[in-house]
Protein backbone atom coordinates (compact mmCIF):
# COMPACT_ATOMS: atom_id res chain seq x y z
CA UNK A 1 0.00 0.00 0.00
CA UNK A 2 1.20 3.76 -1.17
CA UNK A 3 -0.93 5.90 0.88
CA UNK A 4 0.96 9.10 1.47
CA UNK A 5 2.14 9.87 4.82
CA UNK A 6 0.41 11.89 7.66
CA UNK A 7 3.43 12.46 9.86
CA UNK A 8 5.38 15.10 8.30
CA UNK A 9 8.86 12.79 9.04
CA UNK A 10 7.53 9.55 7.76
CA UNK A 11 6.29 11.48 4.83
CA UNK A 12 9.52 12.70 3.93
CA UNK A 13 11.46 9.25 4.49
CA UNK A 14 9.16 7.68 2.13
CA UNK A 15 9.27 10.27 -0.60
CA UNK A 16 12.96 9.95 -0.46
CA UNK A 17 12.80 6.28 -0.21
CA UNK A 18 10.89 6.32 -3.66
CA UNK A 19 13.96 8.37 -5.18
CA UNK A 20 16.53 5.92 -3.57
CA UNK A 21 14.99 3.17 -5.05
CA UNK A 22 14.20 3.98 -8.27
CA UNK A 23 17.65 4.88 -9.03
CA UNK A 24 19.37 2.24 -7.34
CA UNK A 25 18.74 -0.83 -9.87
CA UNK A 26 21.62 -2.33 -8.73
CA UNK A 27 19.96 -3.32 -5.01
CA UNK A 28 22.50 -2.95 -3.34
CA UNK A 29 21.51 -0.58 -0.26
CA UNK A 30 19.72 2.52 -1.32
CA UNK A 31 20.30 5.30 0.94
CA UNK A 32 18.60 8.69 2.46
CA UNK A 33 20.54 11.71 3.66
CA UNK A 34 20.82 12.01 7.23
CA UNK A 35 18.20 14.16 9.57
CA UNK A 36 19.12 17.11 10.86
CA UNK A 37 16.72 16.52 13.80
CA UNK A 38 18.15 18.08 17.17
CA UNK A 39 16.86 14.97 19.14
CA UNK A 40 18.01 13.07 21.81
CA UNK A 41 20.94 10.55 22.07
CA UNK A 42 20.43 8.09 25.16
CA UNK A 43 23.38 5.55 26.03
CA UNK A 44 20.51 3.00 26.81
CA UNK A 45 17.90 2.54 24.21
CA UNK A 46 14.46 0.01 24.94
CA UNK A 47 13.88 -1.78 21.70
CA UNK A 48 11.88 -4.40 19.79
CA UNK A 49 11.12 -6.74 17.27
CA UNK A 50 7.24 -7.55 16.20
CA UNK A 51 5.91 -9.47 13.25
CA UNK A 52 2.94 -7.84 13.08
CA UNK A 53 0.71 -10.48 10.70
CA UNK A 54 -0.70 -9.34 7.47
CA UNK A 55 -4.61 -9.05 6.87
CA UNK A 56 -5.52 -7.74 10.43
CA UNK A 57 -7.81 -4.48 10.80
CA UNK A 58 -4.85 -1.55 10.48
CA UNK A 59 -6.84 0.68 13.65
CA UNK A 60 -6.23 -2.64 16.02
CA UNK A 61 -2.62 -2.79 14.71
CA UNK A 62 -2.07 0.88 15.30
CA UNK A 63 -4.00 0.42 18.92
CA UNK A 64 -2.25 -2.03 20.49
CA UNK A 65 0.97 -1.23 19.34
CA UNK A 66 1.10 2.48 20.22
CA UNK A 67 -0.31 1.70 23.85
CA UNK A 68 2.14 -0.87 24.70
CA UNK A 69 5.41 1.11 23.16
CA UNK A 70 4.21 4.00 25.41
CA UNK A 71 3.78 1.85 28.52
CA UNK A 72 6.68 -0.14 27.81
CA UNK A 73 8.87 3.07 27.20
CA UNK A 74 9.96 1.41 23.86
CA UNK A 75 12.38 3.70 21.82
CA UNK A 76 12.18 2.01 18.50
CA UNK A 77 10.52 -1.72 17.39
CA UNK A 78 10.96 -3.05 14.31
CA UNK A 79 8.29 -4.24 12.52
CA UNK A 80 7.55 -7.08 9.89
CA UNK A 81 4.61 -7.41 7.68
CA UNK A 82 3.25 -4.30 8.02
CA UNK A 83 2.20 -3.84 3.67
CA UNK A 84 -1.53 -2.31 4.62
CA UNK A 85 -0.55 -0.60 7.98
CA UNK A 86 1.54 2.06 6.99
CA UNK A 87 -0.87 4.87 7.29
CA UNK A 88 -2.05 3.63 10.63
CA UNK A 89 1.30 3.46 11.87
CA UNK A 90 2.22 7.00 11.10
CA UNK A 91 -0.40 7.80 12.86
CA UNK A 92 0.68 6.36 16.44
CA UNK A 93 1.21 9.33 18.43
CA UNK A 94 5.19 10.14 19.43
CA UNK A 95 6.27 7.83 17.20
CA UNK A 96 7.17 7.63 13.44
CA UNK A 97 7.33 4.95 10.97
CA UNK A 98 10.48 4.54 8.56
CA UNK A 99 9.84 2.51 5.52
CA UNK A 100 10.35 2.03 1.83
CA UNK A 101 7.23 1.64 -0.19
CA UNK A 102 9.96 1.92 -2.97
CA UNK A 103 11.16 -1.68 -2.22
CA UNK A 104 10.09 -4.38 -4.27
CA UNK A 105 8.36 -5.74 -1.26
CA UNK A 106 6.31 -2.40 -1.05
CA UNK A 107 7.47 -1.26 2.26
CA UNK A 108 6.95 -4.95 4.28
CA UNK A 109 9.65 -4.51 6.70
CA UNK A 110 10.08 -0.60 8.98
CA UNK A 111 11.22 0.66 12.19
CA UNK A 112 8.87 2.62 14.84
CA UNK A 113 10.55 5.41 16.29
CA UNK A 114 10.22 7.79 19.05
CA UNK A 115 9.56 11.48 17.62
CA UNK A 116 12.43 12.68 20.33
CA UNK A 117 15.27 10.45 19.28
CA UNK A 118 18.11 11.89 17.31
CA UNK A 119 17.46 9.79 13.98
CA UNK A 120 20.30 9.40 11.27
CA UNK A 121 21.01 7.63 7.95
CA UNK A 122 17.64 5.76 6.62
CA UNK A 123 19.09 2.86 4.25
CA UNK A 124 16.48 -0.24 2.26
CA UNK A 125 19.11 -2.95 2.08
CA UNK A 126 17.08 -5.28 -1.18
CA UNK A 127 17.57 -8.62 -1.64
CA UNK A 128 16.88 -10.49 -4.58
CA UNK A 129 16.62 -13.96 -5.47
CA UNK A 130 13.33 -14.01 -7.05
CA UNK A 131 10.98 -13.69 -4.66
CA UNK A 132 8.40 -17.02 -4.22
CA UNK A 133 5.16 -18.42 -5.07
CA UNK A 134 3.17 -18.13 -1.81
CA UNK A 135 1.07 -20.73 -0.18
CA UNK A 136 -1.74 -19.21 -1.54
CA UNK A 137 -0.86 -19.34 -5.14
CA UNK A 138 0.11 -15.83 -4.99
CA UNK A 139 3.89 -13.80 -5.67
CA UNK A 140 5.51 -12.85 -2.69
CA UNK A 141 8.38 -10.50 -3.43
CA UNK A 142 11.92 -10.36 -3.21
CA UNK A 143 12.18 -9.07 1.16
CA UNK A 144 14.51 -6.04 1.76
CA UNK A 145 15.21 -4.87 5.29
CA UNK A 146 15.29 -1.13 6.91
CA UNK A 147 17.93 0.39 8.53
CA UNK A 148 17.99 4.08 10.29
CA UNK A 149 20.39 4.70 12.62
CA UNK A 150 19.05 6.10 16.27
CA UNK A 151 20.80 8.48 19.35
CA UNK A 152 23.58 8.95 16.88
CA UNK A 153 25.35 5.50 17.74
CA UNK A 154 22.90 2.56 17.02
CA UNK A 155 22.27 1.26 14.12
CA UNK A 156 18.93 -0.68 13.80
CA UNK A 157 18.08 -2.89 11.12
CA UNK A 158 14.48 -4.64 10.66
CA UNK A 159 14.80 -8.11 8.29
CA UNK A 160 12.12 -10.37 7.81
CA UNK A 161 13.64 -13.95 6.21
CA UNK A 162 11.08 -16.09 4.21
CA UNK A 163 9.85 -19.26 5.73
CA UNK A 164 9.88 -22.86 4.51
CA UNK A 165 13.66 -22.71 4.64
CA UNK A 166 15.46 -25.56 6.50
CA UNK A 167 19.46 -26.40 7.01
CA UNK A 168 20.59 -29.93 6.05
CA UNK A 169 24.23 -30.72 6.33
CA UNK A 170 24.92 -27.02 6.42
CA UNK A 171 23.14 -25.97 3.61
CA UNK A 172 19.69 -24.56 2.91
CA UNK A 173 16.89 -26.60 1.53
CA UNK A 174 14.02 -26.31 0.43
CA UNK A 175 11.63 -24.50 -2.33
CA UNK A 176 14.11 -23.30 -4.83
CA UNK A 177 12.99 -19.25 -4.80
CA UNK A 178 12.65 -19.42 -1.07
CA UNK A 179 16.12 -20.72 -1.00
CA UNK A 180 17.83 -17.90 -3.34
CA UNK A 181 15.11 -15.34 -2.16
CA UNK A 182 16.83 -16.32 1.68
CA UNK A 183 20.34 -16.64 0.54
CA UNK A 184 20.43 -13.01 -1.26
CA UNK A 185 18.88 -11.24 1.80
CA UNK A 186 21.65 -13.09 4.24
CA UNK A 187 24.28 -11.81 1.84
CA UNK A 188 23.15 -8.48 1.44
CA UNK A 189 22.42 -8.05 5.92
CA UNK A 190 26.22 -9.42 6.05
CA UNK A 191 27.89 -6.99 3.11
CA UNK A 192 25.55 -4.14 4.93
CA UNK A 193 26.94 -4.92 8.66
CA UNK A 194 30.62 -5.76 7.18
CA UNK A 195 30.63 -1.98 5.54
CA UNK A 196 29.06 -0.58 9.23
CA UNK A 197 31.33 -1.93 10.96
CA UNK A 198 34.45 -1.39 8.90
CA UNK A 199 33.20 2.34 8.66
CA UNK A 200 32.21 2.82 11.93
CA UNK A 201 33.66 0.49 14.64
CA UNK A 202 32.75 2.58 17.70
CA UNK A 203 29.04 2.69 17.27
CA UNK A 204 26.90 -0.38 17.68
CA UNK A 205 24.49 -2.67 15.22
CA UNK A 206 21.75 -4.30 15.86
CA UNK A 207 19.69 -6.61 13.21
CA UNK A 208 16.74 -7.99 14.52
CA UNK A 209 13.32 -9.22 12.92
CA UNK A 210 11.51 -12.38 12.11
CA UNK A 211 14.12 -14.78 10.75
CA UNK A 212 12.14 -18.06 10.27
CA UNK A 213 14.96 -20.10 11.73
CA UNK A 214 16.56 -20.45 15.35
CA UNK A 215 19.28 -18.70 16.53
CA UNK A 216 21.37 -22.41 16.81
CA UNK A 217 21.19 -23.11 13.46
CA UNK A 218 24.49 -23.90 12.01
CA UNK A 219 24.83 -23.84 7.95
CA UNK A 220 25.53 -20.94 5.37
CA UNK A 221 23.31 -18.34 5.14
CA UNK A 222 21.96 -18.79 8.07
CA UNK A 223 21.21 -15.80 10.50
CA UNK A 224 23.84 -17.69 12.94
CA UNK A 225 26.10 -17.79 9.80
CA UNK A 226 25.67 -13.81 9.52
CA UNK A 227 26.33 -13.48 12.63
CA UNK A 228 29.84 -15.27 12.58
CA UNK A 229 31.41 -13.89 9.31
CA UNK A 230 30.07 -10.34 10.82
CA UNK A 231 31.66 -10.83 14.10
CA UNK A 232 28.07 -10.28 15.70
CA UNK A 233 26.52 -12.01 18.63
CA UNK A 234 22.89 -13.55 18.65
CA UNK A 235 20.13 -13.36 20.93
CA UNK A 236 17.69 -15.86 20.22
CA UNK A 237 16.17 -18.39 22.22
CA UNK A 238 13.25 -16.52 23.27
CA UNK A 239 9.88 -18.66 22.25
CA UNK A 240 7.83 -16.41 20.04
CA UNK A 241 6.21 -18.18 17.60
CA UNK A 242 4.15 -20.58 19.11
CA UNK A 243 7.20 -22.84 20.66
CA UNK A 244 9.67 -21.38 17.89
CA UNK A 245 12.28 -19.29 18.46
CA UNK A 246 12.70 -17.44 15.32
CA UNK A 247 12.20 -13.82 16.41
CA UNK A 248 15.21 -12.27 17.57
CA UNK A 249 18.43 -9.70 16.99
CA UNK A 250 22.10 -10.00 16.49
CA UNK A 251 24.33 -7.20 17.71
CA UNK A 252 27.85 -5.65 17.30
CA UNK A 253 29.54 -2.43 19.52
CA UNK A 254 26.55 -2.72 22.20
CA UNK A 255 25.22 -4.79 24.96
CA UNK A 256 21.79 -6.82 24.78
CA UNK A 257 20.19 -7.55 27.89
CA UNK A 258 16.28 -8.00 29.30
CA UNK A 259 15.41 -10.17 26.21
CA UNK A 260 12.17 -11.24 26.85
CA UNK A 261 8.69 -11.68 24.98
CA UNK A 262 6.02 -10.31 25.74
CA UNK A 263 2.49 -10.78 24.33
CA UNK A 264 0.99 -11.15 20.73
CA UNK A 265 -1.55 -8.16 20.62
CA UNK A 266 -3.43 -10.25 17.56
CA UNK A 267 -0.70 -11.53 16.18
CA UNK A 268 0.60 -15.06 15.50
CA UNK A 269 3.76 -13.59 16.87
CA UNK A 270 4.92 -12.84 20.15
CA UNK A 271 6.65 -9.28 20.75
CA UNK A 272 10.07 -9.64 21.37
CA UNK A 273 11.88 -7.02 23.95
CA UNK A 274 15.11 -6.04 24.69
CA UNK A 275 17.32 -2.93 26.59
CA UNK A 276 20.33 -1.95 24.26
CA UNK A 277 23.61 0.04 25.95
CA UNK A 278 26.50 1.82 24.55
CA UNK A 279 29.66 0.58 26.20
CA UNK A 280 30.96 2.95 28.75
CA UNK A 281 33.92 4.70 26.71
CA UNK A 282 32.21 4.80 23.57
CA UNK A 283 31.56 8.38 21.34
Amino acid sequence: MKSPGHHKVAADDRFDARIASASTTTAQASQTGASDSKGKTPSQLKGATYNVERDRNPQDVKKWLGDFAKKNKLDFIQLQEINGYHKALENIPGYHLVTFPGAKDHGETGVLVKDSLLQGQKTSIQGEGGGWTTVRGGHAPPRAATAVKLAGWLQVVSAHQPPSVDWKGGEPVGPKNRVSTYKSLSEKLLGFAQRKIAKNPDEGLLIGGDWNEPASTKGKWSPNWIAQQAGMKTHGGVESHGHGKIDYAMSYGCKVSNVRAGPTGGSDHNIVMYTVSRPKGKG
